[in-house]
């Protein structure tokens, strides 16, 4: 099997771990709520081997919830990092209406400056990418005039 095509986690131990927390997860859980999970970590797993990416969510019964994507999140953690004691930190958006999750190592995670130093580093990343985007937005559309407007 070519780098390029294998399984993240496969042959160094991150695949053993991540499989032992779906394990638990799988006692835990309702069946729907962890069929969906699983399926997720599926899809996330094929788009890392792919190089690409996508949206990964629920087509069953079961809700993807905002527990299901932190489960989901730390799944795909393990695979890539090998830890499984990192602890999962809220960072609100700036724009005050959505939220992300990030992962810490515990003494980053329990030091509230190094949390806020994180944040302020997200929201300088995202005002400077939205920019991008607002001018790669006008770029595009003087460079495609519309009859449409």
């Amino acid at each position: 099997m070519k780098d390029e095509d294998a399984v993240p986690g496969e042959g160094d131990g991150r695949g053993a771990k991540a499989a032992l927390y779906m394990e638990t997860l799988q006692a835990r859980m309702d069946p729907a709520q962890y069929e969906a999970l699983s399926q997720a970590v599926h899809e996330a797993i094929q788009f890392l081997m792919q190089g690409r990416e996508g949206i990964i969510g629920s087509e069953g019964d079961a809700p993807f919830t905002p527990e299901l994507n932190r489960e989901l999140a730390t799944v795909v953690n393990i695979l890539l990092t090998g830890k499984m004691d990192q602890q999962i930190v809220d960072v609100p958006a700036s724009d005050g209406r959505s939220t992300g999750l990030i992962f810490m190592d515990p003494d980053e995670a329990d030091d509230p400056a190094k949390v806020q130093e994180v944040r302020d580093f997200l929201d300088k990343w995202s005002a400077e990418r939205e920019a991008v985007n607002l001018e790669l937005d006008g770029i595009e559309r003087a460079s495609n005039p519309s009859t449409d407007d």
